[in-house]
């Protein structure tokens, strides 16, 4: 008696998948192209007409006796860096439990992960160099990488941040090096993530200039991280061991 093989059973693609490629077919670089160049001839000749209206006060406010636009550039490069690093833990934390699996079969969805944290990375740096060119509190490259160096603004919280800097930096870096370290020295390394997300907020908040503004945001990132955190916790805990397979 012969029994017929069975037939492969094939991928299907899932909705997200669908969703992505259709998406890239609408917004492929022929449609998105032409946007682009009127927008940017758009915002040509709307600077070219505001501008000149502002630039003695630029120029002021960037090399005059006590130039300020350093600070609100140091501010609002915190803010982002700030964004990123809350992004990249949750994004993390997603594609880690059963709440992101379906983004997590994407691998472009993946990849963000990783060019997240490099935007954090960046945005961090951005916030403190800047702050070379502010003169009110006289920051010099020592007194911007070395924790507890500058003792002129708030030392302990600054340095909450200086050392959650490198930490992200570490981090970061693992993505590259993950071939060479293993799999769990890179998960261990990437735990630090928690400690930098918690040095980033303690310093944000306690050092930052808009968190009055800003309240309520800072407020929400904490809850998400935080449920995300023990949603996570839960689901390590909670696995069952997969029944064995059972042979035809």
């Amino acid at each position: 008696m012969t029994t017929e093989p069975r037939p492969k059973k094939t991928a299907e693609p899932d909705d997200l998948s669908l969703l992505l490629d259709t998406m890239q077919a609408q917004y492929a670089w022929g449609s998105v192209l032409p946007v682009l160049l009127l927008g940017g001839v758009a915002g040509i000749a709307i600077a070219y007409a505001i501008v000149p209206l502002y630039v003695d006060a630029l120029v002021l406010s960037l090399v005059g006796d006590a130039p300020k636009a350093y600070w609100y550039l140091a501010r609002s490069a915190g803010v982002v860096a700030y964004a990123m690093v809350w992004l990249s833990v949750v994004w993390g934390l997603l594609l880690s439990t059963s709440l992101g699996k379906a983004v997590g079969k994407v691998a472009s969805f993946v990849d963000v992960h990783r060019h997240v944290s490099v935007l954090a990375v960046v945005f961090t740096l951005a916030h403190a160099l800047v702050l070379l060119g502010d003169k009110y509190i006289g920051y010099t490259l020592g007194s911007i990488f070395v924790p507890y160096a500058s003792t002129t603004y708030r030392p302990f919280e600054v340095a909450l941040g200086q050392i959650g800097t490198y930490l992200l930096v570490i981090v970061t870096a693992s993505f590259w090096v993950r071939q060479w370290t293993g799999q769990k020295i890179w998960r261990a390394i990437h735990y630090l993530s928690f400690v930098v997300c918690v040095l980033v907020g303690v310093h944000a908040i306690w050092s930052g200039t808009d968190v009055e503004a800003l309240w309520y945001a800072y407020l929400g990132s904490i809850v998400v991280v935080g449920f995300l955190t023990i949603f996570r916790i839960i689901t390590v805990f909670d696995k069952k061991p997969s029944p064995p397979a059972v042979a035809e």
